[in-house]
C-alpha cells in the first residue's frame, strides 16, 4: 500500500504516521481540505452575485450596445469634422475592450500569453 502512494522510508526504514494514514485512507484528509476549498470558492461565488459586486458581462454589454449604437448615428449625422467623427467612434470602440480588460483584471483565474486558459481551451 506504500507502495502504490510513493512514499518513502525515513533512513531508518520507517514510514511516518502520515504516510501510514494517507496510504490506508487514500488520503482522504486531502480530498476532504480540497472539497472545502471549492465549497469556499462556490460560498465566495454566490455571496458577490447576492451583494452585486459580480456583473453580468454580456448583460453588461448588451446594455452598453444601444447607447452607443444611437451615438455613432449620432456622430455620423452631425456635421463635424471627418477626423472628430473618426475620434469620437474611435473612443466608443473602447467600450468593449475596456470591459474584457476589467473582466480580465478582476478575475482570480490565470491567464496564458497565448489566449488560452491553462486548461488548454479558448477564452471568449
Amino acid at each position: 500500500m506504500l507502495n502504490k502512494n510513493s512514499a518513502q522510508a525515513d533512513a531508518d526504514e520507517l514510514y511516518s504516521t502520515k504516510q501510514i494514514c494517507d496510504a490506508v485512507f487514500w488520503g482522504l484528509a486531502d480530498e476532504k481540505l480540497a472539497t472545502q476549498r471549492q465549497l469556499t470558492r462556490k460560498l465566495e461565488f454566490e455571496n458577490a452575485i447576492t451583494e452585486a459586486s459580480v456583473l453580468d458581462r454580456k448583460s453588461l454589454e448588451s446594455g452598453f450596445a444601444a447607447p452607443a449604437a444611437a451615438m455613432v448615428h449620432r456622430i455620423m449625422a452631425s456635421e463635424v469634422p471627418r477626423e472628430t467623427k473618426e475620434d469620437l467612434l474611435g473612443e466608443l470602440a473602447t467600450i468593449p475592450v475596456t470591459i474584457a480588460n476589467v473582466a480580465r483584471s478582476q478575475s482570480k483565474l490565470r491567464h496564458s500569453k497565448n489566449g488560452e486558459t491553462p486548461d488548454g481551451e479558448s477564452e471568449s
